[in-house]
């Protein structure tokens, strides 16, 4: 595999870890993503960077660093975000942070994701745990998930909310039995390099799965055993992937530029890869319609994807000024949140394509 420039910041140390050798080099990286103590990996925002906003057509600074992943939750009213120092949860109905960030993990918080029914907020982060957050009160429903030997790179919730997966730097799928908050059987193994990605079926029942192996692998819930051969196409790692809600296709965004849907029940590639982006394409999502696609790449945009013609819908969504790591549809598709590198969130108007203009105030003390 062919390295290419790495970005800044801890997604930028977090990228080299399939190109260093040994647990310790990986144990290196990881300080590397906390410590950022040189001017070429510090990500901290400039001194300009403003932290109140008037309204949600700017982006949202109230995080200290990159924004890593972000997530609604299922009525709505918030939206949840994962950077390099915790989660910042965002009522949405007041446009402000809701009580402090929970911090737990030690480092950064790669991925966060809502149960099916709201009452957890699960996050996989750089200190290799998984963490679920009880929602009511805002705290941490036990003790940390131990399973990962580095960082847990994502997390995905079963449709019924009972299962829940992540996946990490080790090569390792867990599947979490969420009430006892301990693994189910042993870890799946398909990938021969760190995991990048992992995402449920609509029904429950499939678990797709993707790397820096550049692969793309479906697994059997029930079984829990890989199904047939492993998807390729991709010419560099695979960073997400996504289920459409019909789960007649799934989607795989790679470093290569490309997006690849495929057909589940046939095994292959729909069409040619969608190309639009200029970098690494860092997400992929559907819209909850199953209409639009949307992907979020490392060339500082977003794009809207027309499902049935496999084109752009209008032009790429421009605004922040980094890479973007984590997209996601509000419940009712109206919405679409983007989560970057430059620090900030911003809420996109998926009909008109534009930012959302919500007044927003954001405090310095938020």
């Amino acid at each position: 595999m062919i390295p290419r420039k790495v970005q800044n910041g801890a997604a930028g140390a977090r990228r080299l870890v399939p190109l260093l050798f040994g647990a310790a080099l990986i144990c290196l990286s990881l300080i590397i993503s906390r410590c950022v103590a040189s001017n070429e990996w510090d990500i901290t925002p400039p001194d300009s960077m403003q932290t109140e906003k008037n309204s949600i057509d700017e982006p949202w600074t109230c995080h200290e660093k990159a924004v890593n992943s972000v997530a609604f939750s299922p009525d709505a009213r918030i939206l949840a975000s994962g950077n390099d120092h915790g989660i910042v949860l965002w009522d949405l109905t007041s446009m402000k942070t809701l009580g402090e960030p929970l911090v737990g993990h030690h480092g950064v918080v790669w991925s966060v994701v809502f149960s099916p029914d709201g009452k957890i907020l699960a996050s996989g982060g750089a200190d290799g745990t998984v963490i679920l957050w009880d929602m009511a009160n805002l705290k941490t429903m036990g003790e940390p998930m131990n399973g990962h030997e580095g960082w847990a790179e994502c997390v995905s919730f079963s449709p019924d909310g009972r299962i829940l997966a992540s996946c990490g730097a080790d090569g390792r799928i867990i599947l979490w039995d969420v009430a006892g908050m301990k693994p189910i059987g042993t870890p799946l193994y398909g990938h021969n390099e760190p995991v990048k990605g992992v995402a449920f079926s609509q029904n429950g029942r499939m678990l797709a799965s993707c790397g820096v192996d550049g692969n793309v692998i479906l697994w059997d819930i029930e079984t829990m055993k890989q199904i047939g051969e492993a998807l390729t196409g991709h010419k560099m790692w695979v960073e997400s992937v996504a289920f459409s809600p019909d789960d007649k296709v799934v989607a795989s965004g790679s470093d290569d530029g490309t997006i690849i849907l495929w057909d589940v029940a046939g095994r292959k590639p729909v069409g040619k890869p969608l190309i639009g982006h200029k970098g690494a394409v860092e997400g992929v999502v559907f819209s909850p319609d199953g209409k639009t696609l949307a992907s979020c790449s490392m060339d500082k945009t977003v794009i809207l994807w027309n499902i049935r013609d496999r084109n752009p819908i209008g032009e790429p969504l421009r605004g922040h000024t980094e890479s973007v790591e984590g997209i996601a549809f509000s419940p009712d598709g109206r919405l679409l949140a983007s989560g970057s590198e430059d620090a900030s969130i911003i809420l996109w108007d998926v009909a008109s394509q534009k930012p959302a203009t919500a007044p927003l105030i954001v405090n310095k003390g938020d």
